[in-house]
């Protein structure tokens, strides 16, 4: 089963290697469905590797709780400018991630560090709920430093208008959708072309800023979020695009916030979609 359009990277050890490609690292494969053996709550027990999902301090996603942050005027601007770049749609049977190939694409800098923009990927529903609220789609744009932080943008979306962005990649999403792999032993990867990423670099404006984790397993701690305060839309036939190639929901239950600070920047003129 190859579809005769997306170029399928065929693993040499099953479920493992395919956890491996989507986290960085190496382990058995885990689920979002809650109440399965391989569900959100029992991450931790899959593999020592996963241990942080269930004994971390410091794990993600979070309800942001907007009348409890703390404002902070003196947090990043997050100015970035992104360069339009070739990339490959990354199905592995967990998330759709936009990985780009070779070049610099553009980068963030938060507290003096630079983290370069690495890939892109998608929850639907939204992993993070702000006043318990959980959206029907949210975008992560990764950022990693020299040494190996993380930096993450996300951008949550509510049903509405069209987003500019996601008309290049309606043709290759929907040729991910029709590519029926077998997970445990392959992942889909369909080419896009030039992408451009301009509106992806749209004044960010207020955020809330916390350390949390990756949100999926391994789980790592010491990842530096920023979740916008502005909500985007995204139309019905878009989102359904990006959920068609998985085979279900993609997102992991809110996390304790065990005592952290969740701090919120919001410069003059911005536009906050929350009640304050």
């Amino acid at each position: 089963m190859v579809s005769p359009r997306a170029a399928i990277v065929f693993l040499v050890a099953a479920s493992s290697l395919a956890v491996a490609l989507s986290n960085g690292g190496s382990g058995p494969a885990y689920g979002y469905a809650v109440g399965s053996a391989t569900g959100p709550e029992n991450w931790g027990k899959l593999s020592p590797e996963y241990r942080l999902c269930e004994q971390g301090k410091q794990q993600s996603p979070i309800d942001i709780v907007t009348k409890q942050v703390v404002p902070n005027p003196s947090l990043d601007t997050l100015d970035r400018t992104y360069t339009a770049s070739h990339g490959t749609l990354v199905n592995d049977g967990h998330d759709i991630s936009l990985k780009f190939d070779g070049a610099k694409v553009g980068a963030i800098t938060v507290a003096g560090k630079v983290y370069n923009f690495d890939k892109l990927h998608w929850h639907s529903p939204s992993d993070h709920t702000i006043n318990g609220q959980r959206f029907p789609l949210e975008l992560h744009l990764v950022h990693k430093s020299a040494d190996g932080a993380v930096a993450v943008i996300g951008i949550l979306y509510e049903l509405g208008a069209p987003d500019s962005f996601y008309y290049q990649l309606r043709s290759k999403l929907a040729e991910m959708a029709g590519d029926k792999c077998n997970f445990a032993e392959e992942e889909s990867h369909v080419q896009t072309g030039l992408v451009l990423l301009r509106s992806l670099q749209k004044r960010t404006g207020s955020y809330f800023r916390y350390k949390g984790s990756l949100t999926v397993p391994p789980c790592t701690e010491n990842v530096i979020w920023n979740v916008l305060g502005k909500v985007r839309q995204i139309s019905q036939e878009q989102l359904q695009l990006l959920k068609a190639p998985l085979p279900g929901s993609d997102a992991r239950p809110v996390q304790p916030l065990n005592g952290r600070t969740v701090q919120f920047f919001n410069p003059p003129n911005s536009t906050i979609s929350f009640q304050m």
